[in-house]
């Protein structure tokens, strides 16, 4: 039995709902399963989430409430959302699964015995964000892009995979596929050479353990450290494979590529596994010119999209986006996209075809005629051609590609229509072998395109192939074994619209007034009540400066207190926080905070503390550190 084509989707990390991003990704991947199972081969297709790691353990603290139940509460979103479209993934892969657990500590164990893993101590600059250690030019890019204050110095016990030892390997392993293959390994080649110029830069060996989280799978042997990121994260394509390896395709988004073709084939190659045969780094949907981002407030979510229909949302996706680079996303734009294409295309063309079969054959589909004129035979060739360069880009994941040309041919139907003029034909019975030419002609085209399209539009090509009376599902058909000539059924099925037209003022309306509408009355807050009312005066005693923490560290037998060592711009300060439930005391290193300076010291445990940090809480008193800009220096006064 031959390898099953393997297709694998990134997980999602589980700090929010879906968001079209993660959509578009999963419905590419859809796509190019059904289309492979299409090509008569057994596909295994896996998605899933990554559940792990330092904000979730942080975010399900703030809540009062174990990581799992927050991963659980999250991943419900996903596996929702994905049935509701009816994503075709043989399974959804969490990495909190008992046999990715398996995997994960296998194979630490492996390398760990053979030299790939060690342990030592890390001194040096930490992403926030990225929950990952980073080096001298990763900061430099940081710094580029505005996003320095995500960095903090860092000092901490871990394991390290060597990743250093395998630059070599990978640059020779990059140049001989391009050299020998002949095909691209990083979809789209601009992409591959962002990868090769960092590798080429110098690679620094990789932290994959901490000591400071709890949630996350425990190093086999010293369960002090757990499994960090990426080498927990990259692992569950191992863990889902069965039988499947090595992945044919590897579908992600261009911010984590660097992750997918430096540190994933070099574990590979340290376990001494085949690699994926193609990585495909998709670009982002952008709102104006910014990235979707749920902090900026811009996140388009797919049930806004889904009234449309499900089918209607997919073909935007892969009508809309040019494998590889970014997309601008507005809903006008989506709208005139599906009436253009879905409405006055394809559903036009449907309608006016199977009426005119209805009309002028009383539903009978007209045979082939031995004799066409130029027009009808031109308008043949053009739709095979049309119909083979679909199946060239479809066959390299270029679906933008595919579909473009052939709705460049529906419309050309559309002329064709205008040009024979059928509902003159009709009226001439010398005609009638010239009007069976045109109505088999549309009948024949919309045929293979109900297969084509079945890929993309599931629901709608099974509904066009009914309407052109086939039996069956349009999904068993072959699509690289599909032809002009085929044994016809005698009569079209009953017809109805493929696609009503969008009412786009309306719609656009209801949109922007669900955007002004009040929020929904939230829960009464479970807060301290207001303290008694002070004059200004009383409040203006109080001297708040920004400080900057230099040192953090827990208290010795003291699960709430950190003490932290902390620059007010005119002086150095001791300050001991009760924030150690909420904050780990690397998080605070780098951190900007809000200090009462003037308060009178006090001990706590035994540590003189000379100020206390302003925090938020509710009545659990749980601390929320009040945020100050990167701009704010230590000194400035808080008024």
């Amino acid at each position: 039995m031959s390898k099953p084509f393997y297709l694998t989707t990134p997980i999602y990390y589980v700090n929010d709902r879906p968001h079209i991003g993660h959509t578009y990704t999963t419905v590419l991947a859809d796509v190019i399963a059904r289309f492979h199972r299409m090509l008569g081969e057994d596909v295994r297709f896996l998605t899933g989430t990554d559940e792990h790691g330092q904000k979730v353990e942080k975010a399900a603290a703030a809540r009062g409430i174990a990581p799992k139940a927050l991963a659980d509460e999250v991943v419900a979103n996903y596996t929702d959302l994905w049935q509701r479209m009816g994503m075709t993934h043989d399974r959804f892969i969490r990495t909190t699964d008992a046999d990715h657990r398996a995997t994960v500590q296998s194979w630490f164990e492996k390398l760990l015995a053979t030299g790939d893993i060690y342990k030592a101590t890390y001194k040096g600059l930490y992403s926030v964000s990225d929950e990952a250690y980073v080096t001298e030019t990763q900061a430099k890019e940081l710094q580029a892009q505005g996003l320095a204050h995500q960095l903090i110095e860092l000092e901490e016990e871990t394991y390290f995979f060597r990743l250093s030892a395998y630059q070599d390997r990978l640059l020779a392993f990059y140049k001989e596929f391009r050299e020998q293959e002949r095909r691209e390994w990083v979809q789209p080649e601009f992409r591959f050479n962002e990868v090769l110029r960092f590798v080429e830069g110098g690679l620094q060996d990789l932290s994959i353990s901490r000591t400071s989280i709890t949630w996350g799978i425990p190093v086999p042997g010293d369960t002090k450290h757990v499994v960090y990121v990426w080498f927990d994260a990259l692992l569950n394509y191992l863990t889902g494979a069965e039988t499947a390896w090595p992945p044919d395709l590897q579908l992600v988004g261009k911010d984590i590529l660097r992750f997918h073709a430096v540190y994933w084939p070099a574990f590979l190659m340290a376990m001494g596994l085949e690699l994926p045969k193609t990585i495909l780094a998709h670009g982002w949907w952008l709102m104006g010119e910014d990235k979707m981002s749920k902090s900026k407030g811009n996140v388009v979510r797919p049930d806004t999209l889904l009234r449309f229909g499900n089918d209607a949302l997919r073909f935007f996706f892969l009508r809309d986006m040019q494998v590889g680079h970014d997309r601008g996303f507005s809903f006008e734009g989506f709208m005139d996209r599906l009436n253009a294409d879905l409405a006055n295309g394809l559903g036009n063309l449907a309608s006016r075809t199977l009426s005119m079969i209805q009309r002028y054959r009383d539903g009978r589909i007209p045979a082939l005629p031995a004799h066409r004129d130029g027009v009808t035979r031109t308008h043949e060739g053009l739709g095979r051609a049309a119909f083979d360069q679909y199946l060239e880009n479809a066959r390299r994941n270029y679906f933008n590609y595919a579909l473009g040309p052939l709705w460049d041919y529906l419309r050309g139907l559309d002329g064709y229509i205008v040009e024979k003029q059928p509902w003159v034909l009709a009226k001439d019975p010398a005609k009638a072998e010239e009007l069976d030419a045109v109505l088999h002609l549309l009948w024949q085209a919309l045929r293979m395109t109900a297969v084509l399209v079945a890929p993309v539009m599931p629901g709608m090509a099974q509904e066009l192939w009914t309407q052109l009376g086939m039996t069956g599902l349009v999904a068993d058909q072959r699509v690289d074994q599909i032809t002009w000539d085929v044994s016809m059924p005698e009569r079209i099925g009953p017809i109805q619209p493929l696609f009503q037209r969008i009412d786009k003022e309306k719609e656009m309306s209801e949109l922007e007034t669900s955007a002004a509408a009040p929020a929904e009355a939230k829960p009464a807050l479970d807060v301290p009540e207001l303290r008694e009312t002070i004059d200004y005066d009383t409040f203006a005693k109080t001297d708040l400066r920004v400080g900057k923490v230099l040192e953090a560290e827990r208290v010795p037998k003291s699960d709430k207190l950190i003490k932290m060592r902390v620059d007010l711009g005119f002086e150095l300060r001791t300050i001991v926080g009760g924030i150690g439930k909420a904050y780990a005391p690397e998080d605070l290193v780098g951190r900007r905070v809000v200090v009462v300076a003037n308060l009178a010291p006090r001990k706590l445990m035994g540590i003189e503390s000379h100020g206390m940090l302003l925090a938020a809480s509710d009545n659990a008193g749980l601390p929320y550190l009040v945020a100050v800009p990167e701009e704010a220096h230590p000194g400035f006064l808080v008024k």
